[in-house]
């Protein structure tokens, strides 16, 4: 019972973060007014707002005017379920648990606005950053010392990397906001989370960017870099024995 009552909440969070990831970009009030249509603007009735069930329900359509509600809406509903399970699972009740599904909610938001938009904000990055070491402080398995390290070791190689784009290269080959990305991912997960998110979010994204390459026999395309360095601090945090392979400790 435990498992389905923290999808459930997982799931209703999830509803929450849809909003976000749509309004944040978009300079809109997360508050008011409140959830409707973005095609004609009526107001979602409650029984039409539940997670995953209304959209199933709806057949994935605006009840008033048909206009189409992308997939997207269920699926970070759900995946936020997912991951409330695999936190408790893997961590137990603890302040680790429910810290770490915070910073893996955190790196849903990030990744689906960056991907629409190319942009993170800075406001959740700094925001989640500071959480971070404070939450470090009444973890079990983790340190301030180890959260402050995370953070020089996420963001000082990626502001080198940016400084030299801007300033020497003249365009900006690297966004400012993955600095402030791996410094968030420092300061939850320490230098393992970062080496991870750099070494699976660089492989992850090799294997997205291969076929296109294929395909289209040019390089005249952009990708967000920060879901890949989500995803691979996610995989490297889940599957931590990962590490043990590569330095036999």
């Amino acid at each position: 019972m435990i498992y389905i009552f923290l999808f459930l909440l997982g799931a209703m969070l999830g509803s929450f973060y849809n909003v976000l990831i749509y309004r944040i970009p978009r300079g809109m009030s997360i508050v008011k007014p409140p959830s409707h249509c973005p095609s004609c603007k009526t107001p979602i009735k409650w029984y039409n707002n539940i997670p995953i069930i209304s959209y199933i329900l709806l057949r994935g359509k605006c009840p008033n005017c048909s206009a189409k509600i992308s997939i997207r809406y269920p699926l970070v509903e759900a995946f936020s379920g997912f991951l409330a399970v695999l936190s408790y699972y893997k961590w137990g009740f603890s302040i680790t648990a429910l810290g770490l599904y915070v910073f893996f909610s955190l790196l849903l938001v990030l990744s689906l606005i960056d991907w629409d938009t190319f942009s993170l904000p800075e406001p959740l990055m700094l925001g989640g950053t500071f959480l971070g070491v404070i939450i470090s402080v009444f973890r079990e398995d983790f340190s301030l010392y180890e959260s402050l390290l995370g953070i020089l070791a996420g963001a000082l190689p990626f502001l080198l990397i940016y400084l030299y784009y801007k300033k020497v290269r003249k365009f900006e080959g690297l966004g400012f906001g993955d600095v402030e990305l791996m410094a968030l991912i420092g300061s939850w997960t320490g230098i393992w989370g970062v080496i991870s998110a750099v070494f699976l979010g660089s492989l992850f994204g090799l294997l997205y960017v291969l076929p296109i390459l294929i395909k289209h026999k040019s390089m005249n395309f952009a990708i967000p870099f920060g879901p890949f360095l989500a995803l691979g601090c996610f995989v490297g945090v889940v599957f931590d024995g990962w590490r043990f392979y590569l330095t036999g400790f």
